[in-house]
């Protein structure tokens, strides 16, 4: 059984992101769970590595802006590097500009694990 510091919480609209996150981080032993709205899923912060977020979903639901500041919870901001920045609004987060390889988002992951 993984412990709950292999769990992270992905959140991306578009389908094919979402999956290829899934994908990369289930092969590197991960647990994942994917939803494609913060609005629309049940979406439960805690005992996680870290959350995914695509900024598409921040901007969509200022819920979720609220959620994740109150939660304290390690952050990964998928950005498309042209929109307005929200990062300041969420506190400490870590961004990655898209397109990114796997690599990239393997080794903030990894950064998480290790801090943690």
């Amino acid at each position: 059984m993984l412990s709950q510091s292999r769990n992270i919480v992905v959140i991306a609209p578009d389908h094919g992101l979402r999956q290829s996150l899934t994908f990369a981080l289930e092969v590197e032993g991960y647990r994942v769970e994917a939803y494609d709205s913060w609005c629309n899923g049940n979406v439960v912060v805690g005992q996680t590595l870290c959350m995914i977020v695509d900024d598409q979903v921040l901007r969509s639901c200022t819920n979720a802006r609220k959620h994740l500041r109150q939660s304290g919870q390690a952050v990964i901001l998928l950005t498309d590097g042209m929109s307005p920045s929200i990062e300041d609004e969420l506190g400490p987060i870590l961004s990655l500009a898209k397109p990114f390889n796997g690599a990239d988002l393997l080794g903030l992951v990894r950064s998480l694990a290790v801090a943690a």
